[in-house]
C-alpha cells in the first residue's frame, strides 16, 4: 500500500474520532454567509476535492458563498495553517498591548534543534540569536514559510510552540471551525492536524478584523531588517500566482498562501479585489498533475473560480427598505385594520449577471396573521426568504411593522368586555346559573307539592 493511500486510510477515521471526543467542536453559531450553491458553467473543472467561493460583504453575515464542493470535508492544510498563525498572533499581540513595531522576538540553538532541524521545510535564515520585530517575524512566518521565523515568534508571543499551538485551537473553537485541529507550526502531514475549505474561509475572515493582517500577508516579498544580530534581506514567495513572471499570474489577488501535503496534495487560500468586488476561494487537495500532465492545479482551480466569480455576477439591490411585502390583520386600532410590514433594511447582494429580479421568489413568513395593538414600527414580525433558480436561497431579512399604530381605548375596553362575555369562564358561569337555577325551580316544586300534601292532609283530619 502507498504512503499516500496509507494516510488517509488512518487519516480519516482519526478526524472522525476526534471530531467525536469534541476535540473541534463549534462555540457558536455559523459566520452568517448564505449558500446559494449556483452551478459552474458547462466544460468548467475544478481539481480540488474540496473547495468554496465567497463573496465578501461589508460584514460577515453579508457574505455570499458562490460555489462549494466537499466544503465541510477534511484535509490536510500544509502549511496553509500559516494564515491561522497570523490570526492567533494578532489575537494575541492585542491582548498583551503589544506594538508588532517595537516588540522582537530571538532565535535560539534551542529552538532550531527542537523544531527547524531536519524537518526540510524552508527558513528565513535566521542566526542564532538573533532578533526580529513583530512585523518582520510575521510576514516571514506567512510569506516564505519560515520555520525558523514562526518557532521565534511561537517562542516570544506563548513561551514555547506547544503553548502557541494549544492557543491556535482554542481560537479556532472561538470563531466557530467546526473540522479543524493543529498540532505543528510547519505545516507538515499529522493525523491531528486537519482543516475544511468552509474552516479556513472562517479563519481569514477573522483575521481580517485586524488593521495589520493584509498589511503583513499582501505581499510577494518582505524586506526584513533584524534588531540585532544579523543584515538586512529580502524574502520571496514561491506563489506563482502573485508573481508577475510567471503564467499563472493573477493581477487581480490581493494575498494568497499555498500549501503542500505529502499525501494530500495542493492547497490554496486566496483574496481578491477588483471594481469594488472581493472574493475568497480555498482550495484543497488538488492533485500534482493531471493524466495528461498539467501541472499547478490549485492555481487553475483559483483563476478558474475568481475569473468566474469576476465576469458572471453583479452586485445588485434585492429590497427597498420601504417595499411592501405583505400585510397582517391589526386589532384595536379605530382607522384601520390592517398593518403594512417592510423588510428591516436594504438589502443588496451578487446575483447572476442578467438576473431579472421579477425572478426572485419571495418567501414570506408571518409569526401571526393576527396581532393587537400597540404596535411600534421597526418591530419584528417576520421574515423573507430571497430565492433564485427553485431552491437557491440568496438572502434572509426580517419583517417589520411599517409605521406604529396606538391602542384605541374605547375599542380595548370593549374588547374586554366582549371579551368576558365570549371567555370560557362567562360560559361556565352561565351554565352555572341555570343549573343553580333549575336547582332552585326543582326544590320550590317538590316544596310547594308537600305543602300542599299537608294541606289536604289537615282538611281530611277536620272532617
Amino acid at each position: 500500500m502507498c504512503k499516500r493511500n496509507l494516510f488517509r486510510l488512518l487519516f480519516i477515521p482519526i478526524v472522525c474520532l476526534s471530531l467525536l471526543a469534541g476535540v473541534a467542536l463549534p462555540a457558536y453559531a455559523d459566520t452568517g454567509a448564505h449558500s446559494p450553491g449556483y452551478t459552474l458553467p458547462e466544460g468548467s473543472t475544478i481539481y480540488a476535492e474540496s473547495a468554496i467561493l465567497v463573496n465578501l460583504g461589508n460584514h460577515a453575515e453579508n457574505d455570499i458563498v458562490l460555489y462549494q464542493k466537499a466544503a465541510d470535508a477534511v484535509h490536510a492544510p500544509g502549511s496553509m495553517m500559516r494564515y491561522m498563525v497570523v490570526a492567533y498572533a494578532l489575537h494575541r499581540i492585542q491582548d498583551l498591548g503589544l506594538d508588532i513595531d517595537t516588540a522582537t522576538g530571538a532565535y535560539t540553538v534551542e529552538m532550531f534543534n527542537r523544531y527547524v532541524a531536519g524537518t526540510g521545510v524552508p527558513t528565513a535564515n535566521m542566526a542564532f540569536n538573533e532578533m526580529w520585530t513583530m512585523r518582520d517575524l510575521l510576514a516571514a512566518s506567512f510569506i516564505q514559510s519560515a520555520s525558523d521565523a514562526v518557532t521565534t515568534l511561537a517562542y516570544a508571543l506563548d513561551g514555547s510552540v506547544e503553548a502557541f499551538v494549544s492557543g491556535m485551537n482554542a481560537l479556532a473553537v472561538e470563531i466557530g471551525c467546526e473540522y479543524t485541529h493543529f498540532a505543528n507550526l510547519t505545516g507538515l502531514d499529522s493525523l491531528s492536524q486537519y482543516t475544511t475549505a468552509r474552516d479556513m474561509y472562517r479563519i481569514i475572515r477573522y483575521a481580517q478584523q485586524f488593521s495589520a493582517f493584509e498589511s503583513l500577508v499582501a505581499r510577494s516579498q518582505v524586506n526584513v531588517k533584524p534588531v540585532a544580530g544579523g543584515n538586512a534581506h529580502t524574502l520571496v514567495t514561491a506563489n506563482s500566482l502573485l508573481k508577475a513572471s510567471s503564467t499563472f499570474y493573477y493581477g487581480p489577488l490581493v494575498y494568497s498562501r499555498t500549501g503542500l501535503s505529502e499525501h494530500e496534495g495542493r492547497t490554496c487560500a486566496s483574496v481578491a479585489r477588483d471594481s469594488g468586488y472581493e472574493y475568497l476561494v480555498v482550495v484543497l487537495a488538488c492533485p500534482e498533475e493531471t493524466a495528461t500532465g498539467e501541472t499547478g492545479l490549485h492555481y487553475r482551480d483559483t483563476r478558474t473560480l475568481l475569473r468566474w466569480a469576476f465576469n458572471n455576477f453583479t452586485y445588485r439591490t434585492i429590497l427597498g427598505k420601504s417595499e411592501i411585502l405583505t400585510n397582517v390583520k391589526v386589532n384595536l386600532v379605530w382607522n384601520t385594520d390592517r398593518l403594512n410590514l417592510v423588510p428591516e433594511r436594504e438589502f443588496a447582494t451578487v446575483v447572476e449577471n442578467g438576473l431579472n429580479t421579477d425572478q426572485i421568489i419571495k418567501k414570506i413568513h408571518v409569526n401571526n396573521e393576527e396581532i393587537d395593538a400597540p404596535v411600534e414600527k421597526g418591530t419584528v414580525l417576520g421574515t423573507v426568504e430571497l430565492i433564485v433558480n427553485v431552491d437557491q436561497k440568496i438572502g434572509e431579512v426580517n419583517l417589520v411593522a411599517s409605521e406604529t399604530l396606538n391602542r384605541n381605548w374605547l375599542l380595548y375596553a370593549w374588547s374586554g368586555v366582549a371579551g368576558f362575555f365570549t371567555s370560557v369562564w362567562f360560559w361556565l358561569g352561565m351554565v352555572l346559573l341555570v343549573l343553580m337555577a333549575g336547582g332552585y325551580l326543582a326544590l320550590n316544586i317538590v316544596h310547594n307539592r308537600r305543602r300542599r300534601r299537608e294541606r289536604l292532609q289537615r282538611v281530611k283530619t277536620k272532617r
